[in-house]
């Protein structure tokens, strides 16, 4: 049983690591975690099945290992995933003074479809709210065409947003950054030290970014979240518990 539990496993994460290069191709971020997944999960089956037949040539702590560290593994990001849907609002809160919009990756084509899903939210925020002042945030990668703020501007100014209304922050690598240089701004624009501030991101992304925002200081920020790619959803999710438990250990939140 144990074997065909492990050797299932390994051929959905298999799958699905096909089934994500054939969607987006095979330069897709982080996409080989499934196929290393698969292969870890494959290589698990073997092993139990070669101790189940071969008890003798085989040391028991090596299935043993791997079975404990699957399990291991698998409670834990279980609970991150928990904590990732939980943390997702069913609403967003109306008239915040600042909206940090975070940014995506941006092709030469045009903003990526992950980018492309917060900025419909924030332009629709936007237009429900007309005194909400939206803070851009996005550097340049190194396969960027512009800046992702850059990119953001255009895409809002062409759904009706004043560019009046947005700031840009465009020198943030990363979620941490996005947060850090974003915080930076409101401060210059505080008034009386009191303001509405909230993070609109994709949705399997905003407790990192809540958590990243909250250990720097930033308390009371509320959550905007936008849809995700429903192909990629589990990729996205899988990949944010991953990164949740890297900058915790880093100490980023």
């Amino acid at each position: 049983m144990l074997t065909w539990t492990l050797a299932v496993a390994a051929a959905v994460c298999l799958a699905y690591y096909g089934i994500i290069v054939v969607y987006t191709g095979i330069g897709t971020v982080s996409a080989a975690i499934w196929l290393l997944a698969g292969g870890f999960f494959a290589v698990s089956a073997a092993a139990v099945r070669i101790y189940q037949k071969y008890p003798d040539r085989m040391p028991m702590w090596i299935p043993v290992s791997m079975v404990t560290l699957c399990a291991s593994g698998g409670l834990v990001v279980l609970t991150v995933l928990i904590l990732i849907f939980g943390r997702i609002p069913a609403a967003a809160e109306p008239d915040l003074d600042y909206v940090i919009v975070l940014g995506a990756s941006v092709k030469p084509e045009g903003v990526s479809r992950t980018l492309k899903l917060r900025l419909d939210k924030a332009a629709e925020y936007a237009k429900q709210n007309p005194s909400t002042m939206l803070i851009l945030s996005g550097g340049q990668g190194a396969d960027e065409p512009c800046t992702e703020a850059s990119a953001m501007r255009q895409y809002l100014a062409e759904k009706g947003v004043s560019p009046e209304r947005m700031i840009l922050e465009e020198q943030s690598q990363s979620t941490t950054e996005n947060i850090a240089y974003s915080r930076l701004l409101l401060k210059e624009k505080a008034e009386n030290g009191k303001q509405e501030v909230g993070i609109l991101t994709s949705n399997f992304h905003l407790l990192r970014a809540r958590l990243i925002a909250a250990k720097q200081g930033m308390k009371n920020i509320r959550g905007i979240a936008a849809e995700s790619d429903k192909i990629l959803f589990a990729h996205f999710c899988f990949r944010d518990s991953l990164a949740i438990l890297k900058d915790r250990l880093m100490g980023n939140l």
